[in-house]
């Protein structure tokens, strides 16, 4: 009986997989590889094209992979100090070819004798040592006289690497699956009228794994273009837009509390200020203050520019709850952030009366005892932390605004579980933050269910960032210049994309570190990445907030961190890799302060990835420090960085949308979403289900 359901495919552990064996299988895990949907959902990156036979005449050394069908007609063994080598000529009847083998098994190397037929598929290379064309270590068939030649009718997926499982094995497991769809197929959820590209789910699945070959010759095929990737994209972001709608939905059910305006404590609090607020801060703290004065829960975004005083207008809306006898928490996504936004509400709210109180998994025994019994009891009226501020444990007395920081690091589970902390039969409001400018069609995309509250003023006495591009190797240039600098007291962030080296020699923050302590042995210099314990991350941040460091090597991760007004200079070293928005927060990170700032951008020369897109994310850089132009030209570019953020960086919400690079679809996903939850429940209940099984609709 054919399931109804998802549940074959959502259940079934890929340990059922004919032949798969428990090594392999632990590595699909490692990867976070589990069911046969979540295998489904790894696609390819590249295709090889096994369709045609090539005859060698024909062949040229691009370094593309090539099929022939030819016989080996001399063989030669190579041997020295450091390879083994086999050599052998292929000859079909348009010509010969090398192929060269190494490190073959002797009982592998006797299968090759002269006058044997076989097919060849690798790739062809012109090889400068000797100028000699040949296959590299191709793929081999042997074959009989007359056997015939039948080509594959669709091209060869090749998957990012598994620990420990061949390609062959990878391609054999997803095979498997995708076959299962033909006796036991996904539903169709999508109703016609909302399927532009008449697929269903499972059409489009297999031709993301095994595209036909592309009607023009050696045209590469991206995997992220084809019209079975979009199909799967689309019905995500219907799905997403679904829980989006459903939510608010949810939080129509019930009131909120209707809250004061506090006109008397916030206007105390403003005049109070060292220094004026923003137009745009006023304006946006009005709004905020009108949604938590009514009874209809706030969904409100507040969103701005690197710098432009989000926290300010969370301070006045935190007074505003305080004062009026409830709570309310700040939920960020790093416990660097939360320790930042700790330090920055205290300060301001301790003068009011007001009690802060930081919460982090760190905080234990008797101390949290004591932390949670305030909590219940109301004593503390704004509580900051990560995940721990809506563990199972943590009670409010009346919790009744949450403020989320850069809410897209967050999945909906998270985000529903601190609502329900709210008293019972009450809707929380919410505020939603973050730092990146959103152009509306992101808006849409990732808070359609928020009005919106845009910063889009500095304020004054902020000098804008000196930005310089150049190429890696004027890089000791730089080092030099910052020896002389920070001997006369300025900080600097030095960033680097990765913590260790990897197959494309992206820069590394350890080998940045070392370089950098050999060169300039009189700076104190401090190291900063993700693989540090919470603690140690804390530490190193505290020590260069205290002048301990001249220069702080980090990772991305100081995207969001504590802020160093001391720091004026950041070198961002294979800048080439990363996308605008995210090069855009990096250098809000200096400019804090008084002095004159400067953003380096050191992009590798070398590589192949400084193409026309990456020099022309560089050269916006240098143009222009505003962020909502920023915002806009990142998303016309759809370069690899998201217009929200490195994905590694922090939650990710969708397993196969890039809201960058699938933004043309955004609007029709939100008109079909719209259409299913006011006209088609089940479908509407089937779709989340599929998409974000831990959503209760």
């Amino acid at each position: 009986m054919v399931p109804k359901d998802d549940s074959y495919y959502a259940n079934s552990d890929i340990a059922i997989i004919k032949g798969l064996g428990t090594t392999y299988t632990s590595s699909f895990y490692k990867k976070g590889i589990f069911t046969l949907f979540d295998l489904l959902l790894d696609f390819p990156f590249k295709f090889l094209d096994q369709t045609k036979i090539t005859k060698i005449a024909d062949i040229r050394p691009d370094g593309g992979f090539y099929f022939i069908d030819a016989h080996i007609v001399a063989v030669q063994n190579v041997l020295t100090r450091r390879v083994k080598m086999l050599k052998m000529m292929l000859q079909d009847d348009t010509g010969k070819i090398e192929a060269v083998f190494f490190n073959l098994y002797p009982n592998q190397i006797k299968a090759y004798t002269r006058g044997r037929r076989i097919l060849a598929f690798g790739p062809v290379k012109y090889n400068d040592y000797n100028g000699v064309v040949n296959f590299t270590q191709p793929t081999v068939t042997f074959l009989e006289e007359g056997d015939e030649v039948k080509p594959q009718e669709r091209m060869t997926p090749v998957y990012h690497a598994v620990e420990k499982v061949p390609q062959a094995a990878i391609r054999k497991a997803v095979n498997g699956v995708l076959q299962s769809l033909h006796a036991i197929p996904l539903p169709e959820l999508l109703p016609q009228k909302h399927n532009p590209f008449n697929l269903t789910l499972s059409q489009a699945l297999d031709l993301c794994h095994y595209p036909f070959p592309p009607d023009i010759p050696n045209q590469k095929i991206i995997p992220e273009k084809t019209e079975g990737f979009k199909r799967i994209s689309y019905e995500e972001l219907i799905a997403y837009q679904l829980t989006l709608l459903s939510v608010k939905r949810k939080n129509e059910q019930h009131n909120a509390v209707a809250i004061d305006k506090a006109l008397e404590e916030t206007e105390s609090f403003i005049k109070s200020l060292p220094f004026e607020l923003t137009g745009a801060q006023m304006r946006s703290f009005k709004e905020v203050q009108q949604d938590l004065s009514s009874q209809k829960p706030m969904l409100r975004l507040l969103h701005g520019d690197v710098g432009s005083g989000k926290t300010m207008v969370a301070v006045l809306a935190a007074i505003q709850v305080a004062k009026s006898g409830n709570q309310c928490v700040v939920l960020a996504p790093t416990e660097l952030l939360a320790q930042q936004h700790y330090q920055k509400f205290k300060a301001l709210l301790d003068p009011c009366g007001i009690r802060t109180e930081l919460i982090t998994s760190s905080i234990k025994g008797v101390k949290r005892k004591k932390l949670l019994e305030d909590i219940e009891s109301g004593e503390v009226q704004v509580i900051i932390g990560t995940h721990s501020v809506y563990q199972e444990e943590v009670h409010y007395r009346n919790l009744i605004l949450a403020i989320i920081d850069e809410q897209h690091r967050f999945g909906i589970d998270q985000r529903i579980a601190l609502l329900k902390k709210a008293p019972s039969d009450i809707t929380m409001h919410q505020l939603v933050m973050t730092a990146t400018p959103i152009p509306r069609t992101l808006q849409l995309a990732l808070f359609s269910d928020l009005d919106v509250s845009t910063l889009d003023e500095l304020p004054k006495g902020r000098k804008p960032i000196i930005t310089a591009v150049m190429p890696d190797t004027r890089k000791a240039e730089v080092i030099k210049r910052l020896d002389e600098v920070c001997h006369q007291g300025t900080q600097v962030y030095w960033v680097c994309p990765n913590i260790e080296e990897n197959e494309d020699e992206t820069e590394s923050v350890k080998t940045t570190y070392k370089e950098l302590k050999k060169r300039l042995p009189d700076l104190k210099i401090g190291l900063l990445h993700g693989q540090l314990a919470t603690n140690e991350k804390n530490k190193v941040m505290k020590a260069f907030l205290e002048k301990e460091y001249d220069i702080l090597v980090a990772t991305t991760i100081i995207e969001v961190g504590v802020d160093v007004p001391n720091a004026s200079i950041i070198v961002i070293e294979g800048a080439q890799r990363l996308g605008l928005a995210q090069l855009h927060q990096l250098r809000g990170r200096v400019g804090r302060g008084a002095l004159d700032s400067y953003c380096i951008l050191i992009y590798k020369s070398s590589e192949t990835d400084v193409n026309d897109i990456a020099m022309q994310r560089l050269s916006i850089m240098r143009a222009t420090t505003d962020g909502f132009k920023i915002a806009t030209e990142d998303l016309k570019l759809r370069g690899p960085g998201e217009v929200l953020g490195n994905k590694q960086t922090g939650f990710d919400i969708f397993r196969v949308v890039d809201v960058n690079r699938d933004f043309e679809l955004i609007d029709i996903a939100r008109n079909a979403a719209l259409d299913i939850i006011h006209n088609d429940t089940e479908t509407c209940r089937a779709l989340i289900a599929r998409w974000f099984p831990k959503f209760k609709v």
